[in-house]
């Protein structure tokens, strides 16, 4: 695959994201109704060079600010979830890759490639064995004469179909303890994914997550150094739950947008003013602004993290993805009462179903439950008085 012509950064990253956008927006009821992938989309991120964005310069990026690349989700996201999801899930991985890169030669030239190539990143650390946990794996690194094995069965993967490279999570070895894991980086090429019967899902359908068993055959070089621990607390759990928040975030800007065009069409027609549905709209904004505030304080956070301690930065994050999880189907729901039939009626220009079933995805990707019962010991022992 050639490389973009010309990087994001020289033309504006925000005319590039709204031709993307653009186009995910267009595609988004077929992708949807059809439980596709957004294809369109996607080769649209890769023309527009968006998909290497973190990417450093010393390896042939743009490297622009996580901020930057949160703003695109939440654009893309506002036009199709599904897009913005895969998106948001691509960044928060291609975080990691770069971040634990390290002196490695083989993973520098993998960044080289995912910014020349504009290479899809997809997760594959979820295991049948452990329940969906990615704490813990069952199934090992194998080191053998003709390279590196690992066999995971029950992995769920989004996206799958289109990826060009897995970040797999495995235990160091056939002896190490279940939490002993390590990440190894696996192109499509050193890959065999097995399809369990594909899911249905309620929404967020054209991200395609469906359950695999997988067969890696790759070299040793290909396993990141530090401990999986490391990745997870360090990069993967902040930059996912910002990136996945602006997805939560676009679709209830969407939503309550169109109920505010709504009230703006019956109002052009000479219908009566509805004073009930315009206080919702407020209520709607109020919520909006909770969402807003949230994400900008652990984008700063990020983006300063001497100004919390660990505990208090591993409690934002966590608690931000919780937030933004149900305030996301609060304001779908205010959509809905506001647009009335006209939002639960497909087709036409005010239609939620989209929007309500893709919201509901949120608390169940990485369980909020899970992420509350991580939490709960945390709180029991901290203090719940701060100053601002």
């Amino acid at each position: 695959m050639s490389a973009p012509e010309s990087a994001p950064r020289e033309e504006g990253i925000d005319a590039a994201a709204a031709r993307a956008a653009e186009v995910a927006a267009r595609h988004a009821d077929a992708v949807d109704r059809e439980g596709q992938l957004p294809d369109q989309a996607l080769q649209s991120l890769r023309a527009e060079g968006l998909l290497g964005l973190l990417v450093p310069r010393r390896f042939g990026g743009p490297e622009l600010p996580l901020r930057d690349v949160v703003n695109v989700c939440r654009r893309l996201s506002e036009g199709c979830a599904a897009t913005g999801l895969i998106f948001a899930m691509h960044q928060s991985q291609s975080a990691v890759a770069i971040a634990h890169a390290g002196d490695s030669d083989w993973h520098g030239g993998l960044l080289a490639r995912m910014a020349a190539e504009q290479l899809l990143v997809a997760s594959a650390t979820t295991e049948g064995a452990t329940s969906g946990g990615i704490r813990t794996s069952a199934c090992f690194l194998d080191q053998q004469g003709d390279g590196l094995h690992l066999h995971k069965a029950g992995a769920v993967i989004s996206y799958a179909p289109a990826a060009d490279v897995f970040l797999v999570s495995a235990r160091r070895a056939e002896d190490a303890a279940p939490s002993d894991q390590r990440l190894v980086a696996v192109l499509r090429e050193q890959i065999a994914l097995t399809p369990h019967t594909p899911w249905n899902p309620l929404g967020m359908r054209g991200a395609r997550t469906d359950r695999y068993d997988l067969a890696v055959r790759c070299g040793a070089e290909q396993v990141y150094a530090e401990p999986f621990s490391v990745h997870m607390s360090q990069t993967m759990l902040p930059t996912s739950h910002l990136l996945l928040g602006a997805v939560w975030f676009g679709i209830a800007v969407a939503a309550l947008g169109r109920a505010r065009n709504f009230l703006r069409h019956r109002n052009r027609g000479g219908a009566p003013l509805n004073p009930i549905a315009n206080l919702r709209l407020a209520e709607g904004e109020t919520l909006l602004q909770q969402m807003h505030h949230s994400l900008a304080a652990c984008m700063a956070l990020y983006e300063h993290p001497g100004r919390a301690t660990g505990t208090e930065r591993l409690v934002a994050f966590n608690t931000l993805k919780v937030g933004a999880s149900e305030l996301v189907v609060r304001i779908t729901d205010i959509a809905l009462r506001i647009c009335g039939i006209q939002g639960y009626m497909e087709p036409g220009d005010f239609y939620l179903s989209r929007h309500i079933r893709d919201a509901h995805s949120a608390a169940v990707m990485v369980n909020d439950d899970r992420i509350l019962g991580s939490l709960s010991t945390v709180v029991l022992a901290g203090p719940l008085d701060r100053d601002l």
